[in-house]
């Protein structure tokens, strides 16, 4: 699939952190929205603060969800097997497939991926970006390994609850700080990561930009998750760029209504 123009990031070199003397500031050109996708069960849901237990299901197949978000502009969707991040596995690979074949927009796509064949099987289906989180948290040479074959290809997913770093479908904890991890990302030259705040999550109650702190001002561009409610919390993320915010996850807003997408997406170009 095409990656959209501005995807490829020129670097500015700035001055160097304060804190970290080594590290160059990654600058994002382009402030990018990402749609989500989450599936479970074959259909399109969303979920309270990552509780497989409290879903919301909207009507249509998720295809139908992908097309309606490129439709409106998306350039790029983010996509979940909520069933493959509990149990391993791309357990609906049939769905991720259909959205593939009928959207012409870059998807990035996770969950259940605990291996190098899952990831090559995604990639040969057509997606553009791989997320890893299980795995590659609770195992950093599989991450290494992952990266060092893939490259950009390949995104690590950091879900945070109170600072804390969880894994399994936000069932269990890495063991393992934010600090750490992302010290082993730039180290091994990860391109970007995702972060979702979990409490945040599917709640509307706005995104914690507190809880960005540890991701940013490094080497990594970072894609904020979580709570994203209205186009001020939209601004207030995208005044993060300068410290390597590329973009945001928007979620449940979109199919409540509450934040109009092609609103949002005007943001890509300003």
């Amino acid at each position: 699939m095409p990656v959209p123009p501005g995807e490829e990031f020129r670097f500015r070199h700035a001055h160097p952190v304060q804190l970290r003397p080594h590290v160059w500031l990654r600058r994002p050109e382009v402030f990018r929205i990402y749609p989500a996708v989450d599936i479970k069960g074959g259909r399109t849901v969303r979920l309270y603060q990552g509780d497989l237990g409290k879903e919301t299901v909207y009507t249509g197949r998720p295809w139908e969800a992908a097309l309606a978000w490129q439709n409106m502009g998306a350039s790029y969707l983010h996509v979940v097997d909520l069933d493959g991040a509990a149990s391993g596995g791309l357990i609906n690979l049939p769905e991720v497939t259909e959205i593939l074949e009928r959207v012409s927009i870059p998807v990035q796509c996770g969950g259940g991926v605990r291996s190098r064949d899952d990831v090559a099987r995604l990639l040969s289906l057509g997606v553009a970006r791989v997320i890893l989180s299980t795995r590659a948290l609770e195992e950093p040479a599989f991450a290494e390994e992952m990266i060092e074959i893939f490259g950009a290809q390949v995104i690590v997913s950091i879900d945070t609850r109170a600072g804390v770093v969880a894994t399994g479908a936000w069932r269990e904890t890495a063991g393992r700080s934010p600090q750490e991890i992302m010290e082993q990302l730039e180290g091994c030259g990860a391109e970007r990561i995702i972060h979702t705040d979990i409490s945040r999550d599917g709640t509307l109650k706005g995104h914690d930009t507190e809880a960005l702190e540890p991701f940013l001002d490094r080497r990594l561009g970072v894609i904020a998750a979580g709570g994203i409610s209205n186009l001020s919390d939209l601004h207030s993320l995208k005044g993060l760029m300068p410290r390597g915010l590329e973009g945001a996850v928007v979620g449940r807003a979109v199919y409540t209504g509450d934040l109009d997408l092609t609103a949002a997406l005007k943001l890509e170009e300003a």
